[in-house]
């Protein structure tokens, strides 16, 4: 194997403790038999990396940081690379590979146009994806799921909203999708937004629709992911919009589906059976003072109960890094509460979804992942059945995609932490079922 052989950018992880790894990208440049790099670790500026060694098979460089030197040595085998990360006495493994699929980009080129409306005193950013033509086309509202998220609703470095809007604009849809409150160019505070505020800020971009003579004002709808799916019928129930489609929307009792997803994620982090038990007491925490106003003392001891557990686990040389642990401490335990105890979450936990479907009066399709983890197929799909047959809903389609997670992409476990290894694209059945249907419906 050559240095050349290795050259171009590397995606990888590096298997910390979490739901997810830690994210990395690395950017390799031959020159004759020398090998240089930089890396990118979460979003951070590049970094130089050092005594890079390409031996036999094996590769190995090193990063200087103020947490210690950072050490990857890996094994390069089928086009990935996989081995040890070292840093400061602790040792994870590291996984890093090309991605030469086709990138959310490329392919078609179609009309593209960056709008800006508001909501009330909030001001929100967007973009319109046009088909090809004159119009006047369909159009959807795509909305997005929890926590502040772009217009392209990014989930690691799968575009999911910008690669839906293409499929969508092939198929002959136009679409609009924006930043969530407090993201890109979108005024602000996601966490100070309740359900009935996000509901809101999809109204306004329905009347952006509504106001294009290039948009077909009788054939616009809303397409909700996840929590989007949530705020999708809230808002179809306000508007008189034509179809709702909702994908891996959910429906059954929100804390208790929440409580589930979260232990879930936390079991797949590897953590320990006493871990998992103090993570379970501070949901049941969290949800009952957040349900009655009451025992937010008692949650906020419970999360850093949680917390410093996390930090004694870590090697000693680790935690001797940092500079100031119980204000390392404090800021993630104030940043946990001010989630936990914000309007959205709140608003969040005491709504019902199945009374807003069970509201509707449209065309309805919702989609499930078999995969998912996070709004597991099952149950989920048979609530939104009970949920639309107490509905005056016209039609509507059901359908789990075999094989696909919570982002619709071909998956292996539906967990979490393969979403990075996982091509950034949808599964075909997902695609080809929701621009049937929309084909069908908006008679394209």
């Amino acid at each position: 194997m050559a240095p050349a052989d290795l050259e171009g950018r590397w995606e990888g992880g590096i298997s910390i403790a979490g739901p997810a790894d830690l994210p990395f990208a690395v950017d390799l440049i031959a020159s004759g038999d020398v090998l240089r790099g930089t890396v990118e670790i979460e979003g951070a500026p590049r970094l130089p990396l050092s005594n890079i060694v390409l031996d036999a098979g094996r590769i190995h460089f090193e990063l200087d940081s103020p947490f210690g030197l950072a050490v990857w040595d890996g094994e390069v085998l089928n086009g990935v690379i996989e081995g040890d990360f070292t840093q400061a006495g602790m040792v994870e493994t590291f996984w890093m590979q090309r991605f030469e699929e086709p990138g959310e980009d490329e392919g078609p080129s179609f009309r593209r146009e960056e709008v800006v409306f508001a909501n009330g005193d909030i001001v929100l950013a967007g973009e319109l994806t046009f088909p090809e033509g004159d119009g006047p086309h369909p159009a959807v509202v795509l909305i997005s799921g929890s926590f502040a998220q772009d217009r392209d609703s990014a989930v690691g470095r799968f575009r999911l909203f910008a690669v839906l809007a293409n499929h969508l604009a092939e198929a002959g849809v136009a679409s609009l999708r924006f930043d969530d409150r407090g993201v890109g160019g979108s005024g602000g505070d996601n966490l100070q937004a309740t359900l009935v505020d996000r509901a809101g800020d999809v109204e306004a971009a329905v009347d952006v629709l509504r106001s294009r003579d290039d948009i077909d004002a009788g054939r616009i709808g809303l397409l909700g992911h996840s929590e989007g799916g949530i705020v999708a019928p809230m808002v179809a129930n306000r508007t008189g919009v034509a179809f709702v489609a909702l994908l891996a929307a959910p429906v059954l009792p929100l804390g208790e589906s929440l409580a589930a997803q979260q232990i879930a994620l936390f079991e797949e982090s590897g953590a320990t059976a006493e871990q998992i038990d103090g993570y379970r007491l501070l949901l049941e925490s969290v949800l009952e003072a957040a349900t009655t106003g009451q025992g937010w003392e008692e949650a906020e001891a419970a999360i850093r109960a949680v917390v410093q557990q996390q930090f004694e686990a870590l090697p000693t040389q680790t935690r001797e890094a940092i500079p100031d642990e119980d204000a390392m401490v404090d800021s993630i335990v104030a940043d946990e509460m001010a989630r936990w105890r914000s309007p959205w979450f709140e608003s969040f936990i005491q709504h019902d979804p199945r009374s807003a479907i069970g509201a509707l009066d449209v065309p309805v399709l919702a989609l499930f992942g078999e995969l998912d983890t996070q709004v597991p197929a099952a149950g989920n799909s048979i609530a939104m059945s009970e949920a639309i047959a107490e509905s005056s809903v016209p039609g509507y389609t059901i359908a789990t995609i075999f094989s696909a997670n919570h982002l619709f992409q071909e998956a292996v476990t539906g967990s979490v932490s393969e979403y990075p290894r996982l091509k950034r694209q949808f599964a075909p059945e997902f695609v080809e079922i929701l621009t049937d249907w929309l084909r069908g419906f908006t008679g394209l």
